[in-house]
């Protein structure tokens, strides 16, 4: 075998989630949301962020979010994004099941 076919042969270290993120709160307008980043293996949480209906909303990227009159009648979702701890290059993402439809 040739050496440059040995190099490739190397492993790669995907992160995945063993668990996925999880949301805990009420989804009321003026509770606050919390979201964990949930288990992950061979990688660690790089970012993170919300989404309304599946759409990421504007500057909400930090661990806690609070309900706004815009989510009323919307799901909730907390995505985070996980790099490799081998290569950087590699990332997965993991996202919360959705909350029950925000209400007022």
């Amino acid at each position: 075998m040739a050496r440059s076919a040995r190099r490739s042969r190397g492993f790669v270290c995907v992160p995945r989630f063993t668990a996925r993120p999880t949301i805990t709160g009420t989804a009321q307008v003026g509770q606050t949301l919390t979201g964990a980043s949930g288990t992950i293996a061979d990688g660690s949480d790089t970012s993170r962020r919300w989404l309304r209906n599946g759409v990421a909303i504007a500057a909400a990227t930090a661990t806690t979010y609070v309900v706004q009159a815009a989510d009323v009648g919307a799901t909730l979702t907390y995505e985070v994004t996980a790099t490799g701890t081998r290569n950087s290059a590699n990332t997965a993402r993991g996202v919360s099941l959705p909350t029950a439809a925000a209400i007022a």
